[in-house]
């Protein structure tokens, strides 16, 4: 592509915050003996990395999740670029209109009416008062605040506070659209809505960088990510390869196990139990609706006929919520000897977002010879797996599961009419 096709462009970006460190004192006396024995003494300093080094290309049409851990340096950048504060070092270039989803509500005056608060904030934004007249019935048909156009704001609960001011601000016409955690805000309904918003903008070829958590979100929106760690952008790739990564460094005591688990000579018959991804490099992370692969080696010295290898998962508070076994048909494993290697694969496994352990068994007819204990963890992390923009939505249970939803039209019955003869 050529630079006309780059909508921003960063080189080197870094930002730096100068932090004060004060000795703290327990009382005002000791304060002021700490001075007169210390006139001239300067304040210690901290320098803060929020941002070191980054760089990067986005296009035109481009729709990037910017991800990583709470102060990995997303919100900040989206600052630099919205221009609410100055890199310390770098270049960025911006090609069209930006417009800002960062801080919403900032700008309301809670004295001023909700209509008011709609062309304060919208000329705050960027917008000419004719555009805001323009979207005027739009914006509060989707916030939903026609009867209260004419209260003060500060009368307003927090939710249509809120709703309000990510309406002014979703409908602002811009090339470069800047998200930050805003589809979190108002109830269900809204929160439906506004991913609608964002769909509607992201289908519409203009530049959207998005930060959120909600991994059914970034799915329905996003094409690529840029994985952040301590203010480095450590990883550009597609949305998929980038959610893995993101869930590899933060997802805690599954994640940090990757790699088989040797089990050694602890086992009569087991010996290594690993989870593996569709590329089958090791993982302990699964998306909504992925496969499920079990690899497990087993070693028998003796003949062992008619075995049934089962694996067993269970939440973490130890509710037992799926059970596979290997078949008993003419698909059934005939018998162990020496060193054996098996695989167990769900395509598509129906477990909800959460945390659960793994647990293998070897067993013949209702006999149970050897079971290993929740040696394996592993997550299954919300994401759009069903095309639907939900991902597992709102409390959804144990189990979740693709649906076919249409309208259904009955058939209109026929009425025959006779006349007498």
């Amino acid at each position: 592509m050529s630079s006309e096709d780059v909508a921003i462009a960063a080189r080197g970006v870094t930002k730096t915050y100068r932090i004060e460190q004060r000795l703290e004192h327990s009382t005002a006396a000791e304060a002021l003996l700490h001075r007169i024995r210390r006139p001239l003494r300067a304040p210690k300093f901290e320098m803060l990395h929020a941002l070191q080094d980054v760089s990067f290309d986005i296009h035109r049409g481009d729709i990037v999740a910017l991800l990583g851990r709470n102060g990995a340096g997303k919100s900040t950048l989206l600052k630099v670029l919205s221009r609410i504060t100055e890199p310390t070092a770098g270049e960025i270039r911006v090609a069209g209109r930006v417009a800002s989803l960062i801080e919403v509500g900032t700008g309301f005056q809670p004295e001023l009416t909700g209509r008011e608060n709609i062309f304060l904030n919208g000329a705050i934004l960027g917008m000419r008062r004719r555009e805001i007249a323009r979207r005027f019935d739009e914006i509060v048909d989707f916030a939903g605040v026609e009867r209260f156009l004419d209260t003060p704001v500060k009368r307003y609960s927090s939710g249509m506070y809120v709703r309000l001011a990510f309406a002014v601000a979703a409908h602002l016409d811009a090339d470069i659209l800047l998200v930050d955690e805003v589809l979190s805000v108002g109830d269900a309904d809204f929160q439906k809505k506004s991913l609608g918003k964002m769909e509607q903008v992201a289908g519409s070829g203009r530049t959207v960088l998005f930060v959120s958590h909600d991994a059914a979100a970034l799915e329905a929106l996003c094409r690529t990510g840029f994985v952040f760690d301590a203010g480095r952008m450590v990883l550009q790739a597609p949305l998929k390869q980038a959610l893995g990564a993101y869930y590899r460094m933060v997802g805690g005591p599954a994640a940090a196990t990757d790699g088989p688990i040797d089990l050694g000579h602890d086992y009569r018959y087991f010996r290594e139990i690993d989870l593996v991804d569709d590329a089958g490099q090791s993982t302990r992370v699964i998306p909504l609706g992925g496969e499920l692969n079990v690899r497990l080696t087993i070693e028998a010295d003796d003949p062992f006929d008619s075995p049934i290898l089962v694996v067993r998962i269970d939440t973490e508070k130890g509710q037992r919520v799926l059970v596979l076994r290997s078949p008993r048909n003419d698909k059934a494993i005939r018998r162990l000897h020496g060193r054996c290697q098996f695989s167990c694969r769900v395509p598509a496994l129906p477990l909800a977002p959460g945390d659960y352990r793994l647990s293998v068994a070897l067993t013949r007819r209702s006999t149970e010879h050897e079971t290993v204990d929740s040696q394996l963890n592993f997550s299954v992390r919300n994401g759009d797996a069903f095309g639907d923009g939900w991902g597992a939505g709102a409390n959804p249970g144990v189990c979740v599961a693709a649906s076919d939803w249409r309208r259904f039209e009955p058939a209109l019955e026929r009425i025959a009419t006779h006349e007498a003869c």
